[in-house]
Protein backbone atom coordinates (compact mmCIF):
# COMPACT_ATOMS: atom_id res chain seq x y z
CA UNK A 1 0.00 0.00 0.00
CA UNK A 2 1.39 3.12 -1.23
CA UNK A 3 1.56 6.49 1.29
CA UNK A 4 1.64 8.80 -1.53
CA UNK A 5 -0.43 11.03 -4.24
CA UNK A 6 0.83 13.60 -5.92
CA UNK A 7 -1.62 16.55 -7.59
CA UNK A 8 -0.25 19.44 -10.07
CA UNK A 9 -1.30 22.01 -11.78
CA UNK A 10 -0.33 24.35 -14.36
CA UNK A 11 -0.94 27.54 -16.04
CA UNK A 12 0.56 30.11 -17.76
CA UNK A 13 4.29 28.88 -17.59
CA UNK A 14 3.74 28.58 -13.58
CA UNK A 15 3.04 24.77 -12.19
CA UNK A 16 2.54 23.65 -8.58
CA UNK A 17 3.31 20.05 -7.68
CA UNK A 18 1.60 19.25 -4.34
CA UNK A 19 3.04 15.58 -3.07
CA UNK A 20 0.99 13.92 0.06
CA UNK A 21 2.30 11.36 2.40
CA UNK A 22 6.03 9.82 2.23
CA UNK A 23 8.23 10.53 -0.42
CA UNK A 24 9.88 7.51 -0.60
CA UNK A 25 11.36 5.56 -3.47
CA UNK A 26 7.70 5.28 -5.52
CA UNK A 27 6.35 8.78 -4.23
CA UNK A 28 10.14 9.90 -5.62
CA UNK A 29 9.92 8.37 -9.13
CA UNK A 30 6.22 9.89 -9.41
CA UNK A 31 7.64 13.64 -8.74
CA UNK A 32 10.83 13.44 -10.49
CA UNK A 33 8.61 12.61 -13.78
CA UNK A 34 6.18 15.22 -12.80
CA UNK A 35 8.31 17.39 -12.04
CA UNK A 36 10.64 16.80 -15.52
CA UNK A 37 7.54 17.07 -17.81
CA UNK A 38 6.75 20.05 -16.21
CA UNK A 39 9.50 21.59 -17.23
CA UNK A 40 9.78 19.85 -20.66
CA UNK A 41 6.54 21.85 -21.20
CA UNK A 42 8.32 25.43 -20.74
CA UNK A 43 7.32 25.71 -17.27
CA UNK A 44 9.38 28.54 -16.03
CA UNK A 45 8.22 28.36 -12.17
CA UNK A 46 7.87 25.70 -10.35
CA UNK A 47 6.20 25.41 -6.68
CA UNK A 48 6.78 22.53 -4.54
CA UNK A 49 3.94 22.48 -1.64
CA UNK A 50 5.20 20.97 1.22
CA UNK A 51 1.77 21.31 3.44
CA UNK A 52 0.65 17.38 3.20
CA UNK A 53 4.27 15.99 2.89
CA UNK A 54 5.07 13.62 5.78
CA UNK A 55 8.14 12.17 5.59
CA UNK A 56 11.28 11.94 3.01
CA UNK A 57 13.61 9.62 2.65
CA UNK A 58 17.39 9.97 1.24
CA UNK A 59 15.65 8.99 -2.22
CA UNK A 60 13.42 11.67 -2.08
CA UNK A 61 16.00 14.19 -0.78
CA UNK A 62 17.93 13.26 -4.11
CA UNK A 63 15.08 13.32 -6.22
CA UNK A 64 14.88 16.97 -5.00
CA UNK A 65 18.69 17.66 -5.64
CA UNK A 66 17.82 16.55 -8.99
CA UNK A 67 15.38 18.83 -9.34
CA UNK A 68 17.51 21.51 -8.41
CA UNK A 69 19.65 20.80 -11.54
CA UNK A 70 16.87 20.82 -13.88
CA UNK A 71 15.30 23.74 -13.03
CA UNK A 72 18.58 25.51 -13.02
CA UNK A 73 19.24 23.57 -16.53
CA UNK A 74 15.87 25.16 -18.00
CA UNK A 75 16.68 28.68 -16.50
CA UNK A 76 13.25 28.15 -14.17
CA UNK A 77 12.80 29.22 -10.38
CA UNK A 78 11.75 26.30 -7.83
CA UNK A 79 10.10 27.63 -4.90
CA UNK A 80 9.42 25.50 -1.62
CA UNK A 81 6.25 26.43 0.19
CA UNK A 82 4.86 25.03 3.52
CA UNK A 83 7.87 23.08 4.59
CA UNK A 84 8.20 21.41 7.75
CA UNK A 85 10.91 22.57 10.29
CA UNK A 86 12.76 19.02 10.08
CA UNK A 87 12.71 19.11 6.22
CA UNK A 88 14.18 22.78 5.90
CA UNK A 89 16.45 21.66 8.23
CA UNK A 90 17.91 18.50 5.78
CA UNK A 91 17.84 20.20 2.88
CA UNK A 92 20.06 23.21 4.16
CA UNK A 93 22.47 20.62 5.76
CA UNK A 94 22.23 19.24 1.88
CA UNK A 95 23.05 22.67 0.58
CA UNK A 96 19.37 23.12 -1.87
CA UNK A 97 18.53 25.90 -0.06
CA UNK A 98 20.68 28.26 -1.71
CA UNK A 99 19.53 27.07 -4.85
CA UNK A 100 15.33 27.49 -3.98
CA UNK A 101 13.47 30.21 -2.91
CA UNK A 102 11.17 29.19 0.60
CA UNK A 103 8.08 31.03 1.14
CA UNK A 104 7.06 30.53 4.03
CA UNK A 105 3.03 30.18 4.67
CA UNK A 106 1.87 34.14 4.24
CA UNK A 107 5.41 35.47 3.39
CA UNK A 108 5.50 37.50 0.11
CA UNK A 109 7.24 40.73 -0.49
CA UNK A 110 6.86 41.66 -3.72
CA UNK A 111 3.00 41.58 -5.81
CA UNK A 112 2.06 38.49 -7.70
CA UNK A 113 -1.03 38.21 -10.30
CA UNK A 114 -1.44 34.51 -9.96
CA UNK A 115 -4.08 33.90 -13.40
CA UNK A 116 -5.75 30.01 -14.08
CA UNK A 117 -4.52 28.64 -10.61
CA UNK A 118 -6.47 28.38 -7.64
CA UNK A 119 -5.14 29.58 -4.25
CA UNK A 120 -5.70 28.56 -0.75
CA UNK A 121 -7.72 31.06 1.45
CA UNK A 122 -4.01 31.70 3.24
CA UNK A 123 -2.20 32.21 0.08
CA UNK A 124 -4.76 34.47 -1.83
CA UNK A 125 -4.91 36.70 1.62
CA UNK A 126 -0.87 36.72 1.64
CA UNK A 127 -0.93 37.60 -2.48
CA UNK A 128 -3.52 40.42 -1.45
CA UNK A 129 -1.69 41.51 1.00
CA UNK A 130 1.32 42.02 -0.63
CA UNK A 131 -0.77 44.04 -3.34
CA UNK A 132 -1.45 40.96 -6.35
CA UNK A 133 -3.99 40.10 -6.75
CA UNK A 134 -5.60 36.12 -7.88
CA UNK A 135 -8.15 36.00 -11.12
Amino acid sequence: MSNFSLSSRSAQNVAVIMPKGYINDLGAVSLERTSEQLLGEGTNTLIVNFADVQYINTIGVSIFTGMVQKTLEHNSVLYFTNMKKAHREVFEMMGLIKHVKVVKSGELTRKVVLKGIGATAGAKAAIEAAGGSVA
